[in-house]
């Protein structure tokens, strides 16, 4: 659904006119009403990890032996679905962190090598560029050649109508595509509105909590945790298991 389609079912529900322009309009309350739409899909984009927004192969940082830190992809959200990182020469373990500052700098001083990599997110300066930007350092440096794999979320919801993501997302045009889903960005813009405006919106606040809810819910890949006190069926008996010449078990 583009971006103009949105507006104007907002603006049926807020009781407005609808606009033939969304992007560039001269009318005051419905550049407020885009506005308010990418503020509903910036607040969604933070607080779900949206699986339209995670990439199907991990990303990957390759050592050689001495850089400490490495800068984190363009359009880098937050780490998703889990803070884990893994690397090609122990693929087994999860590399501890995000470590503390005050921990980092105990290991550092430490007269002695640690087994594995530990890692914390930090802001540095890419070298030649004077630019500082999100990095992940590790402790100590990933070796040469040695490969740390990850998956991250993207923060880059907005696409144009053929469909390339927008390297910042920002609304630019009526026919941009919303890589979140379309209603929630209708209801976050039509509560929004309604309060900008000075009025009643609580009804709409409560439509687009619940929204977001339960179509946030839906895109939660996190590994389910049992609350519960029945394990199902058991599949161990006791006793001892021989040989087919025994037919006593």
């Amino acid at each position: 659904m583009p971006l103009i389609d949105i507006i104007q079912g907002a603006s049926r529900r807020c009781n407005y006119p609808q606009p033939t322009v969304a992007i560039g309009t001269t009318d005051p309350n419905i550049a407020l009403m885009v506005d308010s739409a990418q503020d509903a899909g910036d607040d969604a984009n933070e607080r779900v990890n949206w699986q339209s927004l995670k990439l199907q192969s991990p990303a990957t940082f390759t050592g050689d032996g001495t850089t400490p830190a490495f800068p984190l992809p363009v359009g880098f959200q937050r780490l998703s679905p889990s803070d884990t990182f893994v690397s090609d020469l122990y693929p087994t373990w999860k590399l501890p962190g995000p470590v503390a500052e005050s921990d980092l700098v105990r290991l550092k001083a430490l007269p002695m090598a640690i087994p594995v990599h530990v890692w914390r997110q930090v802001g540095s300066t890419v070298p030649g560029s004077g630019v500082i930007v999100p990095m992940i350092e590790f402790f100590p440096p990933l070796g040469a050649g040695e490969t740390v794999s990850y998956v991250y979320a993207q923060g880059l919801w907005v696409t144009n109508s053929m469909g390339a993501q927008y390297t910042n997302p920002i609304l630019q045009a009526d026919s941009d595509v919303s890589l979140i889903p379309e209603r929630l960005i209708r209801l976050g813009a039509v509560w929004r509105w309604k309060r900008r405006k000075g009025f009643d919106y609580s009804e709409e606040l409560a439509d687009y909590e619940g929204a977001l809810d339960r179509l946030g819910g839906q895109e939660d890949t996190s590994p389910v945790v049992g609350m519960s006190d029945d394990i199902g069926p058991i599949d161990t008996w006791p006793g001892i298991i021989t040989d087919a010449s025994d037919n006593t078990y």
